[in-house]
């Protein structure tokens, strides 16, 4: 199994060796100029190729279990402060299994995972007890709203200048919110909610509001 596997990575890397030739890598050789920095969870259904289809030299992508700064702040610095991405993107998903194991306690996880979960704390309310699917997307966007909140506090003078923008998103592969299987909802632009609201804004200038904003 384990022989197929890695035969099947090289193979895939073959494909695109063969697809990609000296043009297509020539602009970014010496040098990367991502447009987001993307915080996403590490869970291997959400991949950046939901946001940009071809995410090469666009997206700095930092993942972590539940789409959380705290465990990975320096990389995130790095994306905002060094490579200077006008767009920071927080992307929620749907049937986050962090979010899931916070919301029925993680006492028997090891040390390392609990660390990762507590971080999780400021976002939701205490841990334990059972789980519906609407409280899991509640929980879901409220953990976006409060990672916004973090990066809004950390980076508000980029934000005030108008250097950055601070999104939360939602992508839904499970279609619980009933806009598409896989589509990616706006939950908030620096801090601010609701349809209402987000339509005004220039960042958001062009988007549907019924398709595009709002959990």
């Amino acid at each position: 199994m384990v022989n197929d596997i890695i035969r099947d990575i090289m193979e895939d890397n073959s494909s695109f060796v063969s697809t990609h030739g000296e043009a297509y890598f020539r602009p970014h050789t010496a040098a990367q100029h991502p447009r987001v920095t993307l915080i996403s969870c590490c869970d291997s259904r959400v991949q950046p190729t939901v946001v940009n289809a071809d995410p090469i030299d666009k997206v700095f992508t930092i993942e972590t279990i539940g789409n959380q700064m705290a465990s990975a702040q320096g990389s995130v610095d790095y994306g905002v402060l060094h490579l200077h991405t006008p767009v920071l993107l927080v992307l929620g998903h749907s049937d986050c299994g962090a979010i899931k194991a916070y919301m029925k306690g993680y006492d028997n996880e090891n040390d390392a995972i609990k660390a990762e979960l507590d971080n999780l704390r400021g976002a939701l309310p205490a841990p334990g007890g059972g789980i519906t699917d609407e409280q899991l997307v509640k929980n879901i966007r409220a953990n976006v709203l409060h990672q916004v909140g973090a990066a809004v506090a950390r980076y508000r003078s980029l934000v005030d200048q108008g250097r950055l923008a601070v999104v939360g998103a939602f992508y839904d592969f499970t279609n619980a919110l009933g806009k598409g299987f896989g589509r990616v909802t706006i939950v908030t632009v620096n801090g601010v909610t609701g349809i209402d609201k987000l339509r005004t804004m220039p960042e958001l200038k062009g988007l549907d509001p019924d398709t595009f904003l709002g959990v």
